[in-house]
């Protein structure tokens, strides 16, 4: 873990660098002054080390990006129903189409005016106690790009998002406010890469109305020098439903934390996360769900894979006060250690005081059965062939629930390479 006497002063010099810049508060500065850095003697961050951060130099930050690899356009027979819109973020802060334009806004999503976006105003709202986040706190520091989005009538919109940084020493900080009115529907897929050392910090705050639907998949892929800081902050009203499906691989440093507040119960929430740790990653997923009304529901699964020296955290904390009579929640931590070097830290958390509830949670960590790599064996395929086979199998419980556009991303598609069969 970085001493924190020692990540001060570059953190003291980073917000320097960021205050610096067009559109940041001297209010927004000064607030910022007073932050401590995150030490092991809290429990949230005892086991993530954040040297992979503060080996950038925050004097040469820039915002560069790159065009990213889009994906040749599905099959019209592929294609989800509704209107589809995807923008990249460009180095000028703005989102644009594939073919670098502004983009025409299909019917039902209508951009909110900038005066509109408060950045933090939702996610105080659902942590309500205590500080945000670090990434949350850094992302509000900086005078990135901001996107609000309005979303209304019944039909779905799919949206997708890109990000790709391929230029040392970036840090991008983007910010994105949804508001769902009563009955939208809504598909948020996120798309981040970074190949050079760089820091991605995206924000997502979202408002959802009464039976509103939010389904959100995020794939983030990173390289050893490449820090990912994600936060989500999201209000669910009666007869909402949210589902969410992160895919993380390759960082130096990940720390992925949504926070979940059912405003009044009755409400469906499922979570469904995969890290892929590998070399030397650090994959860091902290949860919070708050139940602040009856019956509501939530399914939770988090599946990690670490080999070589990777490490994988994982801590899902569900809150169930009084008021949250007849919740029903379980969380299931599912884990592959494939190295003796490899770390696997799980911890999966109901704090529950109603006494009418139906809560479950569990982890399990194991490694590849000797009988099943037998079983592949046994059939003509490799040994080393047989282990990728059973880890991508591993992998596809999540992967399944990414829309089918995602899976043609090339980096997704190398992290579900398999070798050609051994020849005889």
């Amino acid at each position: 873990m970085s001493n924190a006497t020692q990540s001060q002063p570059w953190l003291e010099t980073l917000l320097q660098v960021l205050a610096q810049r067009d559109g940041h508060s001297a209010a927004q500065w000064i607030r910022a002054r007073d932050w401590r850095w995150p030490t092991s003697r809290s429990e949230a961050w005892r086991l993530t080390d954040l040297r992979c951060l503060t080996q950038l130099d925050p004097t040469r930050l820039h915002t560069q990006t790159a065009p990213p690899p889009w994906p040749e356009a599905p099959a019209p027979s592929d294609q989800p129903s509704g209107q589809r819109l995807s923008l990249q973020l460009d180095s000028r802060g703005h989102w644009l189409s594939p073919q670098g334009e502004i983009p025409p806004w299909p019917p039902g999503l209508m951009p909110l005016p900038t005066g509109d976006i408060t950045r933090g105003q939702v996610a105080q709202t659902v942590v309500s106690s205590g500080p945000l986040p670090l990434g949350a706190q850094l992302n509000g520091a900086t005078p990135g790009p901001s996107l609000g989005l309005q979303v209304s009538g019944p039909d779905p919109i799919h949206l997708e998002l890109a990000i790709q940084v391929e230029q040392p020493q970036a840090w991008l900080a983007p910010h994105l406010l949804l508001v769902l009115q009563p009955g939208a529907q809504f598909c948020l897929s996120w798309y981040v890469a970074a190949t050079a050392q760089a820091a991605v910090l995206p924000m997502v705050e979202a408002r959802l109305g009464h039976g509103a639907q939010l389904e959100e998949a995020a794939m983030a892929w990173g390289c050893p020098g490449a820090t990912f800081l994600a936060s989500s902050f999201l209000t669910q009203s009666p007869r909402t439903v949210y589902r969410r499906t992160n895919v993380t691989w390759g960082w130096g440093l990940s720390r992925d934390e949504p926070f979940i507040r059912q405003s009044q119960g009755r409400a469906e929430t499922h979570l469904h996360g995969l890290a892929v740790a590998r070399g030397q990653s650090l994959l860091d997923t902290h949860s919070t769900v708050y139940f602040d009304g009856p019956e509501g529901q939530l399914r939770q699964r988090h599946q990690a894979l670490a080999d070589d020296r990777g490490h994988s955290v994982f801590n899902g904390r569900v809150v169930v006060p009084r008021v949250a009579q007849e919740t029903d929640a379980s969380q299931l931590s599912r884990n592959l250690l494939l190295s003796t070097r490899a770390r696997i830290d799980t911890k999966p958390q109901l704090e529950i005081v109603a006494d009418n509830v139906q809560c479950a949670h569990g982890a399990t960590v194991s490694c590849l059965q000797d009988d099943e790599l037998f079983y592949l064996q046994s059939r003509g395929i490799g040994r080393e062939q047989a282990s990728r086979l059973l880890q991508r199998g591993f992998c596809e419980e999540i992967l399944q629930r990414l829309p089918r556009a995602a899976l043609a991303w090339p980096s997704l598609r190398s992290l579900l390479e398999i070798p050609t069969p051994d020849q005889p």
